[in-house]
C-alpha cells in the first residue's frame, strides 16, 4: 500500500496519542485533518493509561511526546516494543535534540517531528504507515514460505520413510530367495541384484539425510561404497586408498551414478584381484570445472586381470547407466596401473 492509496482510503486510522497538553493534542488533530487523513485519535497522558491502551487494543500508529510529567517517550517506546513491536511509533515533541533523536531511532522509533513543524506530520505519518504495511506484507510472505517449507519437509520425511521401508522389504525378500535357491547361477544373479539394491539404498540414505537435499555427495558415497565392498567380499584382502575431491551432483543423477559406481567396483574387486593382495585406489574429482573423473587403479594390473574385470562387467546394464549419465567408460590397455576410467559431465543441461 503506497502513500497515495492511504490518503484515498476510506478507512479511519486508529491513532494513540501520548500527550499531556490538550492544546498540542488539538494541533496534532488539526494537522492530520487538514491533510485529509481520517483518523480516530485517542489521547492518554499517563503511563498506566498508555500501557493499558497498547495492551488492550490494536493501533495503526502511535504518536508520543518526549517529555511528560512522571513519564517519558523513551519509556513509552520500550512498552510498545514489548507489547506491539510492529506498530509504527513517531515522536511529536517540542524539544528533541539531535543526540536524543538518534538514540530514539536506534531504539526502534519510526521517525520524529518537532511541534513547531507540524506541517511535516502528515507526510511522516503516511511514510510510517506505508513502511509498516510493507513490513507486514513481507512478514506474511515469509510466514507463508516457512509454512510451505515445513509442509515440504514433512512430505520428504514421509517419502523417505516409505522408500526405506520398501527397499528394506525388497532386500529381505531377495535375501530369502538367495538362501533358498539351489542353483549356484541363480544365487549369483540374485546376489548381484541385492548388491545393486543396497547401492540404491545407500544413495537414498546419503541423499535424504533427514532434511532432504537437491545435491548428491558423490565423493562421500563412493568412499563408503569402496570401504564396505572391500570389507565384505570373501577371499579378498584389499586396502582402499582415496584421492577424492569435493564432488556433488544433482539429485537426479544419484541413482544411476550409485549403480554405475557399484557395478564397476564390485566387478573390479571380484575379478581383478583374484588370489592376491593389493590396494584399490579410487580417484574421484572434478576436472576442467565440468567433467567428473572416476578412476580405479593399483600399482599394476596384469592383462588377464584387466580382461577379466572388463569381460565380467554386465555389459547391458553398464551401457544403459553410462548412456543415462552421458558417461564414457574406458579400460586402458596401455596403462597397467589403471583398471577403469569413467568420465562424465557434471553440469546439468540448461
Amino acid at each position: 500500500m503506497n502513500q497515495k492509496s492511504l490518503v484515498q482510503s476510506d478507512r479511519v486510522l486508529r491513532i494513540l496519542l501520548l500527550e499531556d497538553s490538550a492544546l498540542d493534542a488539538e494541533l496534532v488533530t488539526e494537522a492530520l485533518s487538514d491533510a485529509k487523513l481520517p483518523a480516530a485519535i485517542e489521547r492518554v497522558i499517563s503511563e498506566a493509561e498508555f500501557t493499558a491502551a497498547v495492551q488492550d487494543r490494536r493501533w495503526d500508529l502511535i504518536l508520543a511526546d518526549y517529555r511528560l510529567p512522571g513519564f517519558d517517550g523513551l519509556s513509552a517506546l520500550e512498552i510498545v516494543r514489548d507489547l506491539a513491536p510492529s506498530t509504527p511509533f513517531v515522536f511529536v515533541s517540542g524539544a528533541l535534540g539531535e543526540e536524543v533523536a538518534v538514540e530514539a531511532l536506534k531504539r526502534g522509533a519510526t521517525d520524529y517531528v518537532l511541534k513547531e513543524r507540524l506541517d511535516r506530520l502528515p507526510g511522516i505519518v503516511l511514510r510510517a504507515l506505508a513502511e509498516a504495511h510493507e513490513r507486514s506484507e513481507k512478514r506474511h510472505a515469509q510466514d507463508a514460505l516457512h509454512r510451505l517449507l515445513d509442509e515440504r519437509t514433512a512430505l520428504l520425511h514421509e517419502l523417505d520413510h516409505r522408500v526405506k521401508n520398501n527397499l528394506q522389504l525388497l532386500l529381505s525378500l531377495i535375501g530369502m530367495e538367495v538362501r533358498q535357491a539351489e542353483d549356484p547361477h541363480v544365487r549369483q544373479v540374485l546376489g548381484r541384484m541385492k548388491e545393486r539394491l543396497q547401492a540404491l539404498a545407500a544413495a537414498h540414505r546419503d541423499l535424504y539425510d533427514g532434511q532432504g537435499s537437491a545435491r548428491f555427495d558423490a565423493a562421500q558415497f563412493a568412499r563408503g561404497l569402496c570401504e564396505e565392498l572391500a570389507a565384505a567380499l570373501p577371499d579378498v584382502n584389499i586396502k582402499p586408498e582415496f584421492e577424492i575431491g569435493n564432488v556433488e551432483v544433482g539429485a537426479a543423477k544419484a541413482a544411476p551414478m550409485a549403480l554405475l559406481f557399484n557395478e564397476i567396483v564390485v566387478n573390479a574387486l571380484s575379478h581383478a584381484y583374484k588370489e592376491r593382495h593389493g590396494k584399490l585406489k579410487l580417484t574421484l574429482r572434478i576436472q576442467d570445472d565440468s567433467t567428473l573423473l572416476f578412476q580405479l587403479s593399483d600399482d599394476a594390473f596384469s592383462p588377464e586381470e584387466k580382461r577379466a574385470a572388463k569381460d565380467s562387467t554386465s555389459g547391458t546394464i553398464l551401457k544403459a547407466l553410462a548412456r543415462q549419465l552421458d558417461a564414457v567408460v574406458e579400460w586402458p590397455r596401455d596403462d597397467p596401473a589403471t583398471l577403469v576410467r569413467v568420465t562424465m559431465p557434471v553440469q546439468e543441461a540448461g
